[in-house]
């Protein structure tokens, strides 16, 4: 009969000393959440503490002994005060994480292993064989199809019953129509300093945070400013106001309506100065993220020594590998080189469009990518539109420099900074689609003032009456 070397007893241990730990320190919540897994807890109890741990993170709410005991009911208080008995300091955490990953993998190595004795073929014993050497190099689960298996998949997928595939939308209808993006790739929106990059990058997230739980990293601009310019665009309210704090009546009582949907958007800001891409996967895991937006993704710190472009290219890999094997949406802010000056025969500029191999710092942003694309400004006596004259502080043009699946394209676009706000330019005026917004936004603002009940003040002598 084979003995197994997998103590049980040891592995339970090493979970009580873990979660022990997080009930004992606050502080430390967030790092073990990255760090610790669902699928490391083998005692059903203690994955279900885990999982009260984790949902009340997500949920922004404080992570104590009393908040989990609250989730779980009454039963478990006592459960977790022995936890916490047992742990003799928070301090260790790491090692008793560390102990904890070794013993469920010792866990699902031996699983494989029965799975590989129990094979009734060929092909079972390759599988289960191939899966164990991953697990035992350190690598994540081998996931595999055969050609049978491909076809199978494949025509489930064409199937007009089942559910219609997923795409990630950006909010831009022309940029929607053509492309097919999906958790688990990168896309990098590339520009020149002080193109709109970051208020671009902003409106894309608001929209997906309808939606999806959405992290926006910023390596460079504080919170406060990052949040007036999420307020200017998701408000429609003029930045320069907001600054100069001079809200009237009207865009507070516009608010004051609005504010459950707006607190609704799952959106995060992060001041990420300084983070690394194990950082930056590390947060995400804790969040329980969809989509990242880091901006810009050239400041991100690099690990280990080498040329500048070198360790650029270990930040692309980190982050597209982070997104694959979690299969989170990960889009990518970056700057732009200027383009050497050329000039023609007559000693005219030669000035052209921004292209995926201006990327500064390394060509590996260009090879991860799954979608690039470009914002710049038009140069001066262009047209667009129905031939309007384009203008450097209003008009922008996104590009297509690459896209594996899908339509490349150019496409116009209005931007209204005071309001943070970018449009595809439609018919004969750049502006037509923000201004049809604001005047229906203005429209319903009037009917919710008209419609308002009538009271009177019983202060006033004169008895009349007022809109509240």
């Amino acid at each position: 009969m084979a003995v197994s070397a997998f103590d049980p007893h040891a592995s339970l241990e090493a979970e009580n000393a873990v979660l022990g730990s997080l009930l004992i320190d606050g502080d430390i919540v967030r790092e073990v959440l990255a760090e610790v897994r669902e699928e490391d807890f083998l005692s059903p109890m203690n994955r279900e503490i885990f999982q009260a741990a984790r949902a009340l993170f997500r949920a922004g709410k404080p992570v104590d002994p009393v908040t989990i005991r609250d989730r779980l009911g009454p039963d478990a208080t006592d459960y977790l005060v022995q936890l916490m008995e047992v742990t003799p300091t928070s301090a260790n955490w790491r090692e008793y994480a560390a102990i904890l990953r070794e013993k469920a993998t010792l866990s699902r190595a031996a699983r494989l292993g029965q799975a590989l004795m129990a094979a009734g073929d060929l092909e079972s014993c390759r599988k289960a064989a191939a899966q164990l050497g991953q697990l035992l190099s350190g690598g994540r689960r081998l996931d595999s199809w055969t050609m049978p298996q491909l076809l199978d998949s494949f025509f489930k997928s064409q199937d007009p019953e089942a559910p219609p595939p997923e795409y990630m939308s950006f909010g831009l209808a022309a940029l929607d129509e053509g492309s097919y993006i999906e958790p688990g790739d990168v896309v990098i929106l590339g520009g020149y300093p002080s193109d709109g990059k970051t208020a671009l990058a902003l409106q894309m997230a608001w929209h997906m945070a309808r939606k999806y739980r959405v992290g926006f990293f910023s390596l460079e601009t504080g919170r406060k400013k990052l949040r007036d310019r999420v307020m200017a665009h998701v408000a429609q309210l003029d930045l320069g106001r907001i600054k100069r704090r001079e809200l009237g009546e009207e865009a507070w009582e516009d608010l004051a309506r609005r504010q459950a949907e707006l607190a609704g958007r799952d959106l995060t800001l992060i001041e990420a100065a300084g983070m690394g891409a194990a950082d930056i996967e590390s947060a995400s895991r804790a969040y329980g993220f969809q989509v990242i937006f880091i901006d810009y993704v050239q400041l991100v710190r690099p690990e280990g020594s080498g040329t500048r472009a070198e360790l650029m290219a270990g930040v692309s890999r980190a982050l597209h590998t982070f997104a694959q094997r979690t299969g989170t949406l990960v889009v990518e802010l970056a700057q732009l080189s200027r383009p050497d000056k050329k000039t023609d025969k007559q000693g005219k500029e030669i000035v052209r469009d921004p292209n995926m191999h201006d990327l500064k710092e390394s060509s590996q942003f260009e090879q991860d990518a799954d979608m690039i694309l470009m914002l710049f400004r038009p140069r001066p006596g262009e047209t667009g539109p129905g031939d309007v004259e384009l203008k450097e502080e209003c008009h922008r043009y996104l590009k297509t420099a690459k896209n594996k699946e899908g339509r490349w394209g150019t496409w116009t676009l209005y931007f209204d900074g005071e309001r943070q706000t970018f449009a595809v330019m439609a018919g004969d005026d750049g502006g037509r689609v923000l201004r049809g917004l604001q005047a229906a936004g203005r429209k319903a603002r009037a009917r919710a003032r008209a419609n308002r009940p009538v009271v009177k003040l019983p202060d006033r002598e004169d008895g009349a009456c007022f809109k509240c």
